[in-house]
Order: structure tokens, then C-alpha cells, then sequence
């Protein structure tokens, strides 16, 4: 708690200029094999240093104040992925 890491917006971008908050899903350099639905791999790419586990069932709102810089963007396949692993955890 408190420290800085990073993690995908999920929240939808014209909720995000109205509301305090961001709904986030936390990365983690700890990655774990076959994990879906729980952890998906987000590969290293520009500014994101590490492959990282997207920790999907660790999904929380942040107040947009803590979030610092854009380190890189999804892809589409990947950004359906982790949107239907959230809908399976989310029953």
C-alpha cells in the first residue's frame, strides 16, 4: 500500500475527466503460468520495463491523483481478454 505501481485504466475515458477516481487493474513482475482468469501477461513494451501479470481479481479504484505517467497501451486481442476475464471473476 502506498507505493507506486503500475497498472491498466479500465474505467472509461469520459467517466474518467468527470469522476476523482480511476477504476485500475494493478501489474505485478511476479508472473505466474496459465493463470487466466485471475493474471493475464502483459509482455514488456515501451515504457514498461518487465513482462508483468495484469492482477485482474485485484481490480480498485485510485484517486487520479496517484497516477503519474502512460507507460504504454494495450492491444485490442489483449484489452478483450482481460474485459472477459473480468466478466468471468465478476459473475
Amino acid at each position: 500500500m502506498g507505493k507506486l505501481r503500475p497498472a491498466i485504466v479500465i474505467s472509461d475515458k469520459d467517466d474518467n475527466e468527470v469522476l476523482s477516481t480511476i477504476i485500475v487493474i494493478p501489474l505485478s513482475t511476479i508472473v505466474e503460468a496459465d493463470a487466466l482468469p485471475y493474471r493475464f501477461l502483459i509482455s514488456s513494451r515501451d515504457k514498461l520495463e518487465k513482462d508483468s501479470d495484469a492482477c485482474i481479481y485485484e481490480l480498485r479504484a485510485l484517486s487520479k491523483t496517484r497516477v503519474k505517467e502512460k507507460l504504454s497501451v494495450l492491444n485490442k486481442k489483449e484489452l478483450e481478454i482481460i474485459q472477459s476475464s473480468l466478466c468471468q471473476i465478476i459473475k
